[in-house]
């Protein structure tokens, strides 16, 4: 702790010796509700009839080490993130337990970037691509959500990038920090009439806290802006634009004290005699040459080194390396009030190498092909006697992986022995619906049909031809009801489905050899929730939600020991969640703010029997009872701003029989930044220490691991230094 004090003096001698200036917006920060887009239908984040986080660029990238998004998405209530330090395995991120099963990678989330698919169609995603640095935010929709996604939608994490910024923006950003952290980024953009242009790239290099965990990664981000705007006749029927407006005001879809901001009545009532629109060109390109994995541990491995690796991962050099790229267009178009039509396509490789700690089939290999399209018709109005809109579209995708596996000879490639190319189509219409049924009181229909076929074709043949194919279709309907007592409270209640097929890594771990899986069924969920939040006087936002959902068939990780760190999957008879989620922020004073969040989770198999035993009555594993989010945020009016991060996560169990449990701790972390601006340029020096407490805790824990090896040690206290410049 000594060696950061000097820090410390650093940061509070450029406060006590700056010139004051006026920080108003930042210091008084309102907490206004603000328009979220994941919910299909645009609306404000207080009024969609769901439990609903977002989070601002600001909690995203002020200060932050931007080394991972765990940190950004650690104060979501009903949101466990883990495994921030194994960049070989990918975040770990579970939504109300969806998700939770995956050791690498996510599963059962849909994940959304600028409106876009990123998540395959089989239920795969990953965030490796998605830089904190570049984005503006992200939005959490938490429980079953098929009726708007379709496959894997468990819950919707959606990010969206900065766009191109109104005046010409330059950038640079520098960090460094422990065990061999730096990062550099660039980021410059502006517009010039119609058209707007911001690109952002980024390089990390981090040797890693443990034995065999370095990484390194490079990364290209664009977003390139086309608007379009065309006059003409005023609509004839404006009064019945009104009588909408009037509607959406009277529930407190916008507040009486800031009109100006209500995106139904600003953006387009104003322009109703207008249409125009957007040509979106959306450009990512991820590099990722060297992730290394250290393996898990025994609870014994712990005890003698925590920074030690599997002697296993050291032998056949355990870890992945990556290469992805995307281009998209989208294309946004409206006719005054009513009328406005959405499209939008996209292309995607990734070039996909892991290598496995065993030596048959221990390299794994595969190059993917994803594309899709999708489309969109929204309405808005008031047809009959009551105020409704809607939005009707489909989404097309198509997912080919041309999947190999070959021996690991120590970390060399040896002979191919597994080759099948595995592709997944996925066609899916929804219709969203929203009325105002009364003055106070809407209601939201979500519908969603899927057509979902999947194939096989092997390609090696000296043990047999296992090529096959499998059909699913789904449907998937939710209804949301959110009634408004007052500006300052709003009750809602939902019922929704979802459904998730296994991903295709996962049909494909099949135990009998090759091709897939056929013994896996997809899992299906119902929820039930009931939910209060509201906004007080601008300066309190609260949300309380209570759920139960009830699932069939979950699907499920194990190991064999012939195959250590390689996983299979099998369903689990059934399951029952029951959840509370609380969260609170509080402008206690200009300046000064506070963030709570709390989640208790009972989850539990219902029924569930292996060769194993019976775990009936079990809690599922990797998910604790109890975990929470605490900070206080501190802003003075010279520019230094002070952050104190705890999150709380309580005692889980790593395995299904629950006779492994990992205890619980708490990480706490200071972020100190300071900001100073001068005639045409700024200098925002920043510092954080992470792990303030040193608590020796698990950052990842894999489920069922054979042999004990459940354990991946965080590191203790580390910190990170660095600089942003801007003019």
């Amino acid at each position: 702790m000594r060696s950061i004090l000097p820090f410390f003096t650093f940061f509070l001698s450029l406060a006590a010796s700056a010139q004051s200036y006026q920080l108003d917006t930042l210091l008084f920060r309102a907490l206004d509700s603000v328009t979220v887009t994941a919910t299909r239908l645009e609306s404000r984040e207080l009024d969609a009839p769901l439990s609903l986080t977002v989070i601002s660029k600001e909690q995203i990238q002020a200060g932050q080490q931007q080394l991972a998004l765990n940190e950004s998405l650690a104060g979501v209530p009903g949101l466990l993130a883990l495994n921030a330090d194994n960049f070989a395995q990918d975040a770990r991120i579970a939504v109300r337990g969806f998700g939770a099963r995956s050791a690498f990678g996510i599963r059962g989330i849909q994940l959304v970037v600028d409106g876009l698919p990123e998540s395959t169609p089989d239920g795969q995603g990953q965030v490796d691509n998605i830089d904190p640095g570049v984005l503006a935010s992200a939005e959490v929709i938490r429980g079953p959500s098929s009726g708007l996604y379709g496959n894997a939608a468990g819950g919707v994490i959606s990010f969206t990038t900065e766009e191109p910024p109104a005046e010409p923006l330059a950038e640079a950003r520098f960090s460094a920090g422990s065990f061999g952290f730096q990062r550099y980024q660039l980021k410059g953009g502006g517009r010039k009439g119609k058209l707007g242009v911001i690109a952002y790239g980024s390089h990390t290099r981090l040797e890693g806290y443990r034995e065999h965990s370095a990484m390194e990664s490079s990364l290209f981000n664009a977003r390139l802006h086309f608007d379009y705007e065309k006059d003409g006749k005023r609509s004839s029927d404006i009064q019945g634009h009104d009588d909408v407006y009037n509607h959406y005001k009277s529930n407190n879809y916008l507040s009486n004290d800031y009109k100006s901001n209500d995106y139904f009545y600003n953006n387009y009532k104003d322009n109703d005699h207008r249409c125009g629109g957007q040509l979106q060109l959306l450009l990512n390109y991820l590099d990722s040459p060297l992730a290394e994995d250290s393996g898990g541990l025994t609870l014994e491995d712990v005890k003698e080194s925590r920074r030690q690796a599997f002697s296993r991962n050291l032998t056949f050099d355990a870890g992945e390396a990556v290469r992805q790229g995307r281009l998209a267009l989208r294309w946004k178009h409206r006719w005054g009030l009513k009328h406005q039509l959405e499209s939008y396509t996209f292309y995607l490789f990734r070039d996909f190498n892991n290598r496995l700690p065993f030596e048959m089939g221990g390299i794994v290999a595969f190059n993917r092909q994803y594309s899709g399209l999708g489309a969109s018709y929204g309405y808005t109005g008031k047809p009959g006697a009551l105020p409704y809109r809607f939005k009707l579209g489909i989404d097309l995708a198509n997912q080919v992986d041309d999947r190999q596996r070959f021996d690991n000879l120590e970390g060399a490639s040896g002979p191919l022995n597994f080759r099948q190319e595995e592709s997944f189509r996925s066609l899916g219409f929804y219709w969203v619906q929203e009325w105002g049924l009364a003055d106070a009181l809407n209601a939201t229909l979500s519908t969603r049909f899927d057509v979902l076929r999947l194939a096989a074709d092997d390609y090696y043949l000296a043990d047999g031809d296992d090529s096959g194919k499998l059909g699913f279709e789904n449907f998937n309907p939710s209804l949301g009801l959110l009634y408004t007592f007052s500006s300052s409270a709003r009750a809602f209640a939902n019922f929704s489905t979802s459904f998730e097929t296994p991903a295709l890594s996962e049909l494909s771990a099949n135990p009998a050899g090759g091709g897939f899986n056929e013994t896996l069924s997809p899992q299906k969920a119902t929820s039930y929730e009931l939910g209060l939040r509201g906004l007080v006087q601008r300066r309190l936002r609260y949300q309380l939600a209570v759920f139960y959902i009830g699932l069939q068939n979950e699907l499920l990780p194990f190991e064999l020991e012939a195959f250590p760190g390689r996983l299979f999957y099998r369903n689990a008879g059934a399951s029952e969640r029951l959840g509370l989620e609380a969260s609170l922020d509080w402008q206690l004073r200009p300046g000064l703010t506070a963030s709570l969040s709390y989640t208790f989770s009972d989850f539990t198999y219902s029924r569930y029997t292996t060769p194993d035993g019976d775990f009936a009555g079990n809690q599922l594993p990797a998910i604790p009872q109890h975990f929470g989010f605490f900070s206080l945020r501190y802003l003075h009016s010279s520019g230094l701003l002070a952050s104190l991060r705890c999150r709380y996560i309580g005692a889980l169990y790593a395995d299904d029989a629950n006779t492994e449990q990992d205890d619980a701790y708490l990480d706490a972390g200071l972020r100190l930044s300071y900001s100073r601006q001068f005639a045409r340029w700024g200098l925002h020096p920043f510092l954080g220490v992470n792990n303030l407490l040193d608590a020796h805790y698990s950052g990842n824990i894999r489920i069922n691991a054979f042999g004990g090896r459940y354990y991946e040690p965080a590191p203790g206290v580390h910190f990170y230094v660095g600089v942003r410049v801007r003019v």
